[in-house]
């Protein structure tokens, strides 16, 4: 019973969304997390099934490259923006998916693609530098595809090239 009422959730939910075309995949996400958190959920707001719906709806269309309205998401989830991120990270996390983002996506998004370029080659030489920090001290190596470092590397061209971008919609993201 409950997992037909999952699935008709996972399905309204897209249909309100427009992604419908991701409501099978959703729908696996939704297995996945189930099985792999145990029947447990290791955040308050994963209580919620609306809330791990809508992440895994979210996660499906970011995976098909489509674009959702966050605002109208969040409203389905029913829980304040920052609560989501951080159930979607834990929910990340359980799945082992990685949200991956590109230095021309966060070009296009904040409007700065002639930064790219410089972006890319200031992420390139951090990472490499401070990963071999990490090895001589006998740390595990840092994981700088994480978006955070990403937006980082773009605001610090920004800097350089003395153009404005509003790190506050970088952080957002």
């Amino acid at each position: 019973y409950q997992r037909r009422v999952r699935g008709q959730m996972i399905d309204n939910f897209c249909k309100k969304l427009g992604t419908a075309k991701v409501a099978e995949r959703a729908g696996q996400l939704y297995r996945q997390l189930t099985s792999a958190a145990g029947g447990r959920t290791h955040h308050p707001s994963l209580q919620h099934p609306q809330v791990k719906v809508c992440i895994c709806i979210e996660l499906a269309a970011r995976q098909n490259r489509l674009s959702l309205e966050k605002p109208f998401l969040l409203k389905l989830a029913g829980i304040p923006q920052k609560q989501y991120k951080t159930a979607y990270a834990v929910v990340e996390s359980l799945l082992k998916v990685k949200t991956l983002v590109s230095f021309d996506q966060l070009g296009v998004q904040f409007t700065c693609s002639g930064l790219t370029t410089r972006a890319s080659k200031i992420h390139a030489y951090y990472s490499t530098r401070l990963n071999k920090r990490q090895a001589e001290m006998g740390h595990k190596p840092l994981d700088f595809e994480v978006p955070l470092y990403k937006c980082a590397a773009v605001i610090a061209a920004a800097k350089m090239a003395k153009s404005k971008v509003s790190q506050k919609d970088f952080f957002s993201t």
